[in-house]
């Protein structure tokens, strides 16, 4: 199976590519196999349609899109696409639709998906939302919930979910990737990894059967780890013997580098 990736949202622009695209921060890769079109993750809103736009990639051809959770800045890109998209399959976890937010000195605000799910419905969409690994193609899956199963990867504080008319801790239950099964190995695309990457990469290889990770493509949420924490992560990932590190949104300056 031969897969092109095009980054459509990041949260930086390099100075060497077109005057015309723009940042935000936000993700969006455009997943192109032949036979699909994969959207995954949107951006925040003006990014993705922007980039498409200047890259020559139409929107309105896009089949399939697959949201890694529930925050803005990766669902907002939503809006454009029930604009100028006929119909399309979206694949998610049944949380991503909550009503999330973040609490910053005291004040909750509002996180969560801008697209309320009866518009989707409305509009014809199919919705494929799971807990577990789904199949969109034999190469192509997404991860389903990741277990928290490391000792030093831990949801970060301050996200809240409401239920009930109450604001609980958010797990984050809806975080997922998708997984390329490849020749090489499995490519893992990551929106946040809000569930910690290395609990993600473990997920990947159990349902896979590899033990081998080719690449690993997107935000790690690591922009506030420790040099410890960061030091643990990397011995973990040697492990997997990633080929290709091809990351950034959350990931954070100090641990891209």
């Amino acid at each position: 199976m031969k897969v092109k990736i095009t980054t459509l949202v990041e949260n930086t622009v390099g100075i060497s590519g077109s005057r015309e695209l723009i940042a935000e921060h936000g993700l969006a890769f455009l997943i192109e196999t032949g036979t699909q079109r994969i959207l995954f993750d949107t951006g925040q809103y003006l990014a993705l349609e922007n980039n498409a736009r200047v890259l020559g990639q139409d929107l309105a051809t896009i089949d399939t899109v697959v949201l890694s959770h529930g925050h803005y800045d990766h669902t907002g890109g939503l809006r454009h696409l029930l604009e100028c998209n006929a119909a399309f399959s979206l694949y998610a976890h049944p949380d991503v639709f909550a009503r999330k937010l973040i609490k910053r000195k005291g004040q909750y605000r509002k996180v969560g998906i801008p697209v309320p799910k009866d518009a989707l419905v409305k509009k014809g969409d199919a919705l494929n939302l799971n807990t577990g690994p789904v199949a969109l193609t034999p190469e192509i899956m997404t991860s389903g919930e990741i277990p928290l199963a490391s000792e030093f990867e831990t949801v970060a504080e301050g996200f809240f979910v409401e239920k009930d008319g109450r604001m609980v801790p958010d797990t984050l239950a809806d975080d997922q990737a998708l997984v390329l099964k490849t020749a090489r190995g499995p490519v893992v695309v990551l929106g946040c990894s809000h569930r910690g990457v290395i609990n993600t990469l473990r997920q990947v290889s159990k349902i896979t059967g590899q033990k081998r990770i080719h690449a690993v493509l997107g935000g790690l949420h690591l922009a506030k780890a420790t040099a410890e924490k960061l030091e643990t992560i990397l011995q973990h990932l040697q492990r997997f013997g990633p080929e290709k590190m091809v990351v950034g949104h959350c990931t954070g300056s100090h641990a891209i580098a």
